[in-house]
């Protein structure tokens, strides 16, 4: 689902919804002018803004309206997964605080998939970067030393079909957020290099990706991530 959200541009839609279901666990909501000045307040966003985020997830239908009960109906994330034939069963456990941060929370999620994608092919399967932890209690690594991985914008780009910007600034939320740790690969170039560079990347019609640090030329290679975030498998998903 987090996906999907990502790759169409329905973050702030999202993040309602995220709210509803955090906020509305019995799933039922009356929405009368005191709910809708409380997500107001609590999403910091105007009532209008509100109202048509609310009325764009009745479009989807992730919000059903019972006219026998005069009330909202949220759709279960079972039916909304089965309606788009998703067939992951991973899921993450959002919590009030991911509201405040929705994009840095999915960038993180974005992020996260390829990490531990990568971990797994290149990491012993005894690493802490592969351990899971519970939702209700952590599970101690194994060891101390973190496990960077590297994942490129332009594999997020190719993988989940977003623009190199928005996989950008995806990465740069989550990290800001304390949820992934970016580690910046450089390698030094002599000054004759630098020319043949540049040319390089002309010619192959890549952007430049040559920097200028402390009076010397570096290549910008791929980063590096490090993240501790976790992901449920279960029979049938709850909450993604």
């Amino acid at each position: 689902m987090c996906n999907w959200v990502v790759q169409n541009n329905k973050e702030n839609l999202f993040r309602l919804f995220v709210y509803l279901k955090l906020y509305y666990p019995s799933g039922k909501i009356s929405w009368n002018s005191c709910d809708i000045d409380c997500a107001s307040i609590t999403l910091y966003k105007t009532t209008k803004t509100v109202k048509s985020n609310f009325n764009k997830l009745k479009e989807l239908q992730w919000l059903i309206y019972d006219e026998d009960y005069q009330f909202y109906r949220l759709s279960s994330l079972d039916k909304i997964r089965k309606h788009y034939n998703w067939v992951s069963r991973k899921a993450f456990p959002f919590t009030a605080k991911d509201i405040f941060h929705i994009r840095a929370t999915l960038g993180a999620i974005i992020y996260t998939q390829p990490y531990k994608t990568y971990c797994r092919k290149y990491f012993k399967r005894g690493s802490n970067v592969l351990k899971s932890r519970s939702a209700d209690k952590s599970t101690a690594f194994s060891c101390d030393i973190k496990k960077y991985a590297e994942v490129s914008v332009l594999s997020i780009r190719n993988f989940f079909g977003i623009t190199i910007n928005k996989a950008v600034r995806l990465k740069q939320a989550a990290e800001e957020q304390g949820l992934i740790e970016v580690k910046k690969q450089y390698f030094k170039l002599q000054k004759n290099q630098v020319y043949a560079a540049k040319k390089g990347n002309q010619y192959r019609d890549e952007s430049q990706n040559i920097v200028f640090l402390n009076e010397d030329y570096y290549i910008q290679q791929i980063d590096k991530i490090y993240t501790e975030l976790y992901f449920k498998r279960r029979k049938k998903i709850e909450t993604l």
